[in-house]
């Protein structure tokens, strides 16, 4: 689609949920080689409108840059902590990231949401609870982490385990290596080699999980990777004793308009980018096409 940008202003009010606000690019600062984190700023945030303080985590925005289209992408940081705009997270892939990726900082973007459903911080804590991230699904759970870090008090062990295939796939490393001592860590490399992060594993997430003791009756569990990864750590959970019920898992991949029009992203008789992206794993094994 090479149409230009078009964006709400004052004189024009959004009509609708698919009119996005414009907004800026701040800041882009490089996570690897083609991964960044983008601050997206709305021009005019008394409109409404992903302020970066108005949303809660998992909830994901639509990201428009201009002639070429818009993308959902998640908000990768809790509402308390950064009240500056919007972080994203973003992989190079496909025309309008990589658009996102050659435009100046301070171009003019288009900008919806919040949207969806994300985690309810006050399901995750009360007991411990455990975040599990893969590759870029660490970008959402960034989120969750540094909200479950405002509420330390209400939880009683705080775990991350995060993997990725090297070191250089590893988004975050030095925030995450520098976490208060009670956060317990685990970090699993299918290649070690350089790497700069520890306790560390040589292997995936799963043979990191079995490493980590749980006590099934309390703790919860975020979860977010690629496909491949969720079913065997939903399984590998359950054998533990851990409840469907207590596993929440963000299927973000699956969205495209983000307000339920188009369809793209029905998961059973569900939209993803209405109901979710978050479910429980119980749901989604409902649902019968997020888990088996």
């Amino acid at each position: 689609m090479n149409a230009p940008l078009r964006v709400s202003t004052p004189e024009a009010a959004p009509l609708d949920p698919l009119m996005p606000l414009a907004a800026r690019l701040r800041r882009r600062e490089r996570l690897s080689d083609d991964v960044a984190l983008f601050t997206v700023t709305l021009e005019q945030p008394e409109m409404g409108g992903p302020t970066g303080a108005n949303h809660q985590p998992g909830q994901f925005v639509m990201l428009s840059a201009p002639g070429v289209g818009e993308a959902p992408f998640c908000l990768c940081h809790a509402a308390s902590t950064h009240e500056d705009g919007v972080e994203l997270c973003i992989r190079r892939v496909g025309e309008v990231t990589a658009r996102l990726f050659d435009l100046p900082e301070g171009a003019l973007l288009g900008l919806r949401g919040p949207l969806g459903s994300g985690f309810e911080m006050d399901d995750l804590v009360g007991g411990d609870l455990l975040l599990i991230a893969g590759g870029m699904g660490m970008a959402p759970l960034r989120s969750v982490l540094q909200a479950a870090l405002t509420r330390r008090r209400e939880i009683d062990r705080l775990i991350l385990i995060d993997g990725a295939r090297t070191m250089a796939d590893l988004i975050f490393w030095p925030e995450l290596a520098a976490l208060p001592a009670d956060v317990e860590r685990l970090f699993a490399l299918d290649d070690p080699s350089g790497a700069r992060v520890e306790p560390l594993i040589t292997g995936h997430v799963g043979m990191a999980l079995a490493q980590v003791a749980l006590d099934p009756n309390r703790v919860k569990v975020a979860l977010c990777g690629p496909p491949v990864m969720l079913e065997p750590v939903v399984r590998g959970l359950e054998a533990r004793g851990v409840s469907a019920e207590d596993i929440f898992i963000t299927f973000e991949r699956r969205m495209s308009c983000g307000v339920g029009h188009c369809g793209h992203c029905a998961m059973g008789r569900r939209y993803v980018c209405v109901d979710g992206p978050v479910f429980s794993a119980a749901a989604a094994r409902e649902l019968g096409e997020g888990l088996r």
